[in-house]
């Protein structure tokens, strides 16, 4: 509770020194409908089962006096990595779960990408300790087009949620939810934010941390 204490002093920090907005109507109704509210995703690794790590949203918002109160907090179950040594290295490209740090994030309702389909989030690119870059970072979950499960068959489908017959909680890197899980999160995302746009850290954050 420290450590979230001290976070939150730092993002009202950074909200002190941004710039001033636009004095247009509309850009006075979004800066008051954002006023004194943040969220922050916190993605907590667990170095015994990377599958079995643990992913809170919070939403704080700013009293009349200054202090920040927790107005929402949900957690779920979430995984980052390969199994086993490898999915420990935050540089190993493909394997390894994702780097400690802070990310932005812009929420995308369908996302068609190769193998992440539907409801996703898209993180920042970030190096790892090496220097490596780790790119096409997500939070998402394995699911077809539209956020529909995909038809039962043999072997591992992208498209398909299997655990527990397959652990759907590795990855290449990015952070994995259970289909039912994403979908909370992205409701609970929209009751506060809109899809499509790259707030900045003040705003929302994805902290990962071990």
């Amino acid at each position: 509770m420290a450590r979230l204490t001290r976070w939150i002093a730092l993002v009202a920090t950074a909200v002190a020194v941004l710039p001033a907005v636009s004095s247009t109507p509309a850009a006075v109704a979004d800066t008051r409908a954002g006023a004194g509210q943040r969220a922050i995703l916190t993605f907590d690794k667990n170095p015994t089962d990377p599958s079995n790590s643990l992913l809170t949203w919070q939403v704080v918002r700013q009293d009349a006096a200054g202090t920040w109160q927790v107005v929402e907090q949900l957690s779920w179950r979430a995984g980052s990595g390969m199994l086993g040594r490898a999915g420990r290295n935050e540089c190993a490209k493909g394997r390894g779960w994702l780097p400690d740090g802070t990310y932005r994030l812009r929420f995308h309702r369908d996302y068609h990408g190769n193998l992440i389909k539907g409801r996703a989030f898209r993180l920042d690119d970030r190096r790892c300790r090496n220097g490596r870059w780790r790119v096409q970072l997500f939070i998402h979950t394995e699911q077809g087009a539209r956020n529909v499960q995909c038809p039962d068959r043999r072997g591992d489908q992208v498209c398909r949620w299997e655990l527990p017959r397959i652990n759907d909680y590795k990855s290449a890197g990015c952070i994995k939810l259970a289909p039912d899980d994403l979908a909370q999160l992205s409701w609970h995302f929209l009751q506060f934010f809109k899809a499509g746009v790259r707030y900045p850290k003040s705003r929302v954050v994805v902290r990962v941390v071990e």
